[in-house]
């Protein structure tokens, strides 16, 4: 089963502060808690490959993801080429949208599924219903929480900006 989520937030910031904050994929662990480490494995202009390494209830989780940057259209659009455990399908995108006067609009999307069980069971411990369901509020839990953290991020850059 496919999903498909999309959250948003409007962040007072001017919109390269939010850019300089989604394309420094290395400060994500600075910024997102559940992110303990994040190595670059390949990076151009226009594209980066990420491990990220990140606490997933209290279990750490390890996945590669693509992520294709447009730096006209302030696009990041993100693929995992290697999932966590009970994953079998996630990307999407970060897009961000200048509303004048410093402030941006920020959306963050998910297409994603759940990985197919193995011998009746996904990562040899969950129903497809139950990993299906945890994913889904993972999703809505992180998007809701990588947003303001991007708001958070770029509203103080923000600040420190107007101050100097």
């Amino acid at each position: 089963m496919s999903h498909h989520a999309e959250h948003t937030v409007t962040v007072d910031a001017p919109l390269n502060l939010v850019w300089d904050v989604l394309v420094d994929v290395k400060g994500y662990s600075r910024i997102f808690p559940p992110t303990r480490e994040v190595n670059l494995l390949e990076e151009s202009a226009t594209h980066q490959v990420v491990r990220l390494h990140v606490d997933v209830g209290g279990e750490e989780q390890s996945w590669v993801s693509r992520r294709d940057i447009d730096p006209r259209q302030h696009v990041i659009a993100y693929s995992q080429l290697e999932t966590a455990p009970i994953v079998g399908r996630m990307g999407g995108d970060w897009r961000a949208f200048p509303l004048g006067a410093g402030r941006t609009q920020l959306v963050l999307t998910h297409d994603f599924a759940a990985r197919e069980p193995v011998d009746g069971k996904v990562a040899g411990r969950f129903s497809f219903e139950e990993a299906d369901a945890m994913l889904r509020a993972a999703v809505e839990r992180n998007s809701v929480a990588d947003l303001n953290a991007v708001k958070t991020e770029a509203e103080d850059r923000a600040q420190r900006t107007e101050g100097a």
